[in-house]
């Protein structure tokens, strides 16, 4: 305890809407073995219904969505409502098609001009490679690499 008062540790809160099993394994697993408490869910019905009573740090959202929606509506009712309009945005491709690799650099630039803070693009699943690109769009949150002190 310092004069300050009491240290409390405070973890960054992250939705996931990930639509492949595999895919959501992988992000969960290893956003949580980093430290961050993780909501997920598989379709944009479940993550507006979630985004509108709680409030999140970052959202990642699979960049091709099936279930309904495109990321790209995702990312506009996210960006327009008062709760969820903060949150950091970062869009993730796991295994990319080629046809998806070829349209990467469209739908970043797009995406960022909606608000996205990143676009993530991974043939195979790297936990470390995929915390420290989530951290970096982090800054001032914290993970268990890095915890921040609330005084």
């Amino acid at each position: 305890m310092s004069i300050f008062g009491e240290v409390v540790f405070v973890r960054a809160r992250v939705l996931a809407l990930l639509e492949d099993d595999q895919n959501t394994s992988n992000v969960q697993v290893s956003l949580e073995s980093a430290g961050y408490e993780v909501v997920v869910c598989s379709t944009f019905v479940a993550a507006i219904q979630i985004l509108q009573d709680h409030t999140f740090d970052l959202i990642i959202s699979d960049v091709h969505l099936q279930n309904g929606g495109s990321v790209f509506d995702f990312l506009r009712w996210v960006k327009s409502h008062r709760a969820s309009s903060q949150a950091k945005f970062v869009l993730f491709s796991f295994s990319p098609t080629p046809v998806a690799k070829y349209l990467s650099d469209s739908v970043w630039t797009s995406s960022r001009m909606l608000g996205a803070a990143r676009y993530i693009a991974m043939d195979w699943f790297d936990p470390d490679l995929f915390c420290q690109q989530i951290a970096e769009v982090l800054p001032g949150t914290f993970n268990s690499a890095q915890d921040r002190i609330v005084i």
